[in-house]
């Protein structure tokens, strides 16, 4: 009875190739009984949520990413990842993980974004689950999502982590015995002929050898390597421990009314991706062979096991996407374009910031971006032409807040390269548009491109025109001052622009650029005012 406790609804050695029989399984129940067994089991256990309680810390530390070298800051992001900074999204993408935990679970759960385009998703021990925004990104619906998270969400319910240490571990213990019975049968038979016994030695050994070594690999990595857990290597669990996760994922979101029909195009766009970039397959996607696999079984389980509960739900409703969620997923969309554009992943990058600016068609950050894509890859003078329509469409919806400089100096680049004279006073107007937009944004200091910007200047004639840097003013070993604070309202994007550009009413630049010039930043907005001398003693 006691064996058929331990061992009830454990999917015992999944994780290995190995096959027991029943004395071995017998054998295997023994060694889980004894003290130093359970022991050592509840050791690596510890050591394991130790390393993941250690590898949550270092990736919760990402929103001090400002204060790193950038040598440090490219080791940090290699290996532990960056959280997404978008508040809204993960308090979103928390309550719907939250709603996914079944019922009286005795587990606390936190669910994370990483800002990431490859697709991920991890589980750790100790409840944390993180998904990336990569994988965010490919999914079409909330169902979708719901499905993702209760997946991970399995994973900690059903204890895979914990059932794949043990059982590391009682392999191991089980084959150790079963190296030293053959042993004590090898002293006992002493008559066996040399070569056969050294044949039959060395099978067995090198057998056991590869077993003890493996679990010791594995466990060995949980006080080591673990803690120095790589973001580009996802835990890779065994095929049933998958499949296992899949069948409860599956039902924790029909549990909550999320369409699981949704689950296989889910599988099926990720493949789509795959095919296209082989990179996307990195993460949660894993082999695309098992993607189609684990598409196929659901599919098996949406049509017999969850049939009739699916349909009868479905009667009364099922949801796909809430309007939340369009609406958030198209700054998730864009950010996660812009990353991805970072890691040359263009595929990934154009097709999701088209979809941001489809979804959010004033969004100048996505039309800026979707137009840098489309100059890195675009190869027609048509693609080019496309790319500039975005540059100006970001200076468009940009007009009144003067938050993004760099559309100014794409459009600066654009007309110059037309070679046209007619052009060139809408040249500088943008140039000079772009350093006042990039000072109003950087304190005053000039962009560090300013040497370049300078022989654009030159190719259309202009050899005067000069932006000195902002003065630097320091207090240093001197006596405070009394300062009164003045009543100062900033100056609107059209006046930036027009004391930039030097257009009495901002013209065209007006209604598509902000800027303000280097001697508004350098001045201080405070009135000085006399300190008296010190009374005589």
């Amino acid at each position: 009875m006691l064996f058929l406790l331990l061992f009830a609804g454990l999917p015992l050695f999944a994780q290995t190739a190995t096959e027991f029989n029943d004395k071995d399984k017998k054998k295997l129940g023994d060694i889980a009984q004894r003290p130093e067994v359970i022991h050592r089991i509840q050791e690596a256990w510890d050591a394991r949520r130790r390393a993941d309680m250690e590898f949550a810390f270092n990736v919760n530390q990402s929103t001090r990413l400002g204060e790193l070298s950038v040598a440090e800051l490219a080791t940090f992001r290699q290996n532990f990842g960056e959280l997404y900074n978008n508040p809204i999204l993960v308090r979103y993408v928390n309550s719907l993980g939250q709603r996914i935990v079944p019922q009286g679970s005795p587990n606390l759960y936190s669910f994370r974004l990483l800002l990431d385009p490859v697709p991920r998703a991890e589980a750790l021990s100790t409840g944390t689950i993180y998904i990336s925004t990569g994988l965010v990104s490919m999914l079409d619906s909330e169902a979708q999502l719901a499905y993702v998270l209760g997946h991970e969400i399995a994973h900690v319910e059903k204890k895979h982590t914990y059932n794949t240490i043990r059982n590391e571990i009682l392999e191991e213990e089980f084959d150790r015995e079963k190296q030293a019975d053959v042993v004590k049968k090898k002293a006992i038979f002493g008559a066996v002929s040399a070569l056969g016994g050294a044949a039959i030695g060395g099978a067995v050994g090198g057998y056991s050898g590869a077993l003890i070594g493996g679990g010791l690999g594995a466990v060995g990595g949980i006080a080591g390597g673990l803690l120095f857990r790589n973001k580009f290597q996802p835990t890779e669990w065994s095929t049933v421990y998958e499949d296992e996760a899949d069948d409860a994922g599956l039902k924790y979101m029909l549990e909550q009314n999320y369409d699981a029909r949704e689950i296989p195009r889910m599988y099926a766009r990720l493949d789509n991706l795959v095919g296209r970039d082989s990179r996307v397959g990195l993460g949660f996607i894993g082999k695309p062979e098992r993607t189609r696999e684990r598409q196929a079984a659901i599919t098996r389980l949406i049509t017999s096991a969850y049939k009739a509960d699916l349909e009868a739900r479905a009667k009364k409703g099922l949801v796909s996407s809430g309007p939340e969620f369009q609406l958030l997923m198209s700054a998730l969309k864009r950010d996660n374009g812009v990353i991805a554009l970072d890691y040359d992943l263009y595929d990934e990058a154009r097709d999701d910031l088209d979809q941001a600016v489809k979804l959010r068609s004033n969004d100048p950050r996505a039309h800026y971006y979707l137009g840098q894509v489309m100059i890195a890859t675009g190869r027609t003078p048509e693609e080019k032409q496309q790319a500039m329509g975005e540059f100006l469409q970001a200076i468009q919806y940009d007009a009144d807040r003067g938050a993004y400089a760099e559309p100014h100096l794409e459009e600066a680049l654009f007309q110059i390269s037309q070679s046209d004279p007619a052009l060139q006073d809408q040249v500088k107007k943008e140039l000079k548009t772009y350093v006042a937009l990039y000072q109003r944004q950087h304190g005053g200091q000039l962009p560090g491109n300013m040497y370049i910007i300078y022989d654009y200047f030159l190719l259309i004639g202009d050899k005067s025109w000069y932006m000195p840097p902002a003065s630097v003013i320091t207090t240093k070993n001197v006596d405070s001052l009394n300062v009164t604070q003045a009543n100062v309202t900033a100056a609107s994007a059209a006046e930036v622009v027009a004391r930039a550009t030097g257009s009495s009413d901002g013209g065209r630049a007006a209604t598509t650029t902000t800027s303000e010039p280097a001697k508004a930043a350098a001045k201080p907005a405070v009135k000085k005012t006399s300190t008296p001398a010190p009374a005589p003693h």
